[in-house]
């Protein structure tokens, strides 16, 4: 079951890391919005991100509160004795605008005692840290989901047309996403998708409509591989999913799979999984796993293992 969180912090940067510290890798950002506070009197005036942020329970690790982590110099306060501090911040900013207002100085009284107020009541409004979620072995090899989260980017890569049948099943693991094509396959009822331009557009389209965008992105030939490196990273994907037939011969998958990491790696893209088709098909669908990328999808359902070999 998924839980979701907010958090709060300087930058995204700043709470994917708190995120990770205190949820694990499992955990990631769904949405996110840039706040902006006036401040006191338009003193202290400062903008800060607000993310939600998802959690995926995994197993043996326990949950972690539902208030949140808080740390650093973000806190969320309740109760009137914060209430009663904003009044008093919007009754100073209604006396700046009056005519012929009395200035407010740092080394008035009034000023000093609201400081000294406002920390008194922050300290009191504090709720105690709650304990840091701990993290699993580093070296834990974790069955990759598809993301999921609305304007959010998936490509599938596949020879021919065979990313196209793994997008549509996400779609439907997933409620409805916004199916779309990529490179050299086209599909009839789906608007294809060429360059960032293009997928940035399918992006906003999905945040209004509440979407995932799905890109069956066809490689075309093996032989063609070499030459999508480009294309596939100008797509600027959250995530990138290779489809690999397991009724094919594992030394040509091997071949065209290593021609596309190389490629991608020179465009400092990362895949993020395997989906694999065709695995009821053959007698031994755990020679995908020698491509050494954990399989999370397999003939149109979740894995629930990262190699065939420990499925089947």
């Amino acid at each position: 079951m998924q839980k979701r969180y907010k958090l709060s912090g300087a930058s995204l940067e700043a709470i994917r890391a708190k995120a990770l510290q205190h949820y694990g890798p499992g955990a990631r950002i769904v949405a996110a919005e840039k706040v902006t506070n006036p401040g006191i009197v338009g003193l202290f005036a400062a903008a800060r991100f607000e993310a939600t942020v998802e959690v995926a329970a995994v197993p043996g690790v326990p949950e972690a509160s539902a208030a949140g982590p808080v740390s650093g110099p973000i806190h969320e306060f309740h109760g009137p004795a914060i209430a009663a501090l904003l009044e008093r911040a919007d009754a100073a900013e209604r006396d700046l605008h009056r005519p012929a207002p009395a200035p407010v100085s740092t080394a008035s009284p009034d000023f000093a005692g609201l400081l000294d107020q406002l920390g008194k009541e922050l300290q009191e409004a504090e709720a105690p840290l709650p304990a840091p979620v701990p993290l699993p072995p580093s070296n834990a090899v974790r069955v990759p989901q598809p993301l999921t989260g609305d304007g959010n980017l998936i490509v599938l890569l596949g020879l021919g047309d065979d990313a196209l049948g793994p997008a549509l099943e996400m779609s439907i693991a997933a409620g409805g996403s916004d199916v779309r094509t990529g490179g050299g396959l086209s599909a009839f009822g789906h608007l294809h998708v060429q360059g960032r331009k293009s997928a940035t557009a399918a992006r906003a389209q999905a945040v209004l409509t509440g979407q995932t965008v799905v890109v069956a992105f066809g490689l075309g030939r093996p032989r063609d591989v070499p030459d999508k490196g480009a294309l596939i990273a100008d797509l600027a994907a959250d995530q990138l999913w290779i489809v690999a037939d397991a009724r094919r011969k594992p030394e040509d998958t091997r071949m065209w799979v290593q021609a596309l990491q190389d490629v991608l790696a020179r465009e400092s893209t990362a895949v993020t999984g395997l989906a694999v088709i065709g695995a009821s098909e053959t007698a031994s669908p755990e020679t995908v796993d020698t491509l050494g990328i954990p399989v999370g999808w397999v003939d149109g359902r979740p894995a629930t293992a990262p190699a065939l070999g420990k499925v089947h």
